[in-house]
Formats: C-alpha cells, sequence, structure tokens
C-alpha cells in the first residue's frame, strides 16, 4: 500500500519538506503518493499517512484543518505521522535561540494535531522550522520579526527531517511484520 505524504504550504517551505519526505521514504523502497491535503479526498488507500502544515497563528492553515475535519473518522486506526512547520522547529529556528527555547516549552500543539490524536493513530508530531524571505511578514510584522531576533533565511534541518523519516521508515516496516 502506499504512504501518503501531504502537505498544506502558504510560501513553499512546508511543501520543500513534503518533497524530501516523500524523496526518502521513496528512495527506501517504499511507494509514496505525495499530493496537497486539499487535493486528499479518501485515504481508504493508505495503510500510512504523513501530513503537515505549515503554521500561521500557532494553527494549521485552513486547509489542513479541513481535511482533518472532512476525513477525521476514516482515520481511525491508520498509523499517522503529523509534522508542523514554522519559525521554531525541535532542533533549528529563524528566531533567537533563547525565544526558540522559550517558545518551544509553551507552544500548545496545533487543534488539528490535538484532532488528529482523538482519531487516527499518531505515531509522532514533529516541529520543523521553515524558510522565511523578507516579504513573507509584510509592514508591522517585519519590525516584530526582527525584535524577536529573525534572521532571512533557510532554517530548515534536513539532517533532522532525514532521522525523522528512517524513524517513520523503521516504523513501517515493524507494522508490516
Amino acid at each position: 500500500m502506499p504512504i501518503l505524504v501531504g502537505h498544506a504550504t502558504a510560501k513553499g517551505s512546508t511543501r520543500g519538506i513534503a518533497e524530501h519526505i516523500a524523496t526518502g521514504l521513496d528512495r527506501a523502497g517504499e511507494v509514496v503518493d505525495f499530493r496537497p491535503l486539499a487535493d486528499v479526498t479518501s485515504v481508504r488507500e493508505y495503510e500510512t499517512l504523513v501530513v503537515g502544515s505549515a503554521i500561521h497563528n500557532g494553527q494549521w492553515l485552513t486547509e489542513a484543518t479541513a481535511w482533518v475535519e472532512r476525513l477525521g473518522p476514516a482515520l481511525t486506526g491508520r498509523a499517522l505521522w503529523a509534522y508542523s512547520v514554522s519559525s521554531v522547529g525541535a532542533t533549528s529556528t529563524i528566531l533567537s535561540p533563547r525565544l526558540a527555547r522559550y517558545l518551544r516549552r509553551v507552544t500548545p500543539e496545533p487543534r488539528a494535531v490535538q484532532t488528529l490524536r482523538s482519531t487516527a493513530d499518531v505515531r509522532d508530531h514533529r516541529s520543523f522550522a521553515g524558510a522565511i524571505a523578507p516579504g513573507d511578514w509584510p509592514g508591522f510584522g517585519r519590525i516584530v520579526f526582527r525584535v524577536m531576533g529573525g534572521r532571512y533565511g533557510d532554517a530548515r534541518d534536513w539532517n533532522d527531517i532525514d532521522n525523522w523519516v528512517a524513524a517513520i521508515r523503521a516504523d513501517v516496516v515493524r507494522d508490516r511484520r
């Protein structure tokens, strides 16, 4: 059965992470279906799902949240790996290190992931830092970004993502036995 690698992206950073995950699983010999979550209308053909979204205002994007609401009951019993992409990841950040440490401790899990936990077999939820360009936080947001110690650029930790993909692959192989 193929593994769904689904994503909801705002500026492309999350899509890049999803592509990297899909490529890693494909290279490990898995059959992968890589798609935007908005295009996924059924999960019947998947035993394992890897789904994620960019974070805006602490929550998954509307299309990802709508996907969870629409397909939630069909996710029962399916292995699901969730990821969120924002300014602060588990191992990297575009903000100041001090602020990132604080935000990692106090930021709650997005509501969509909490909802997934009530239906699917969520094996892990991972936070990754994304990439940001000067126009991504317009107007006053640029000032706030700078005050928070923000640095423009790509903060995605590809090694961390590769390690997460390896954990997913090991779990899939274990489930097949």
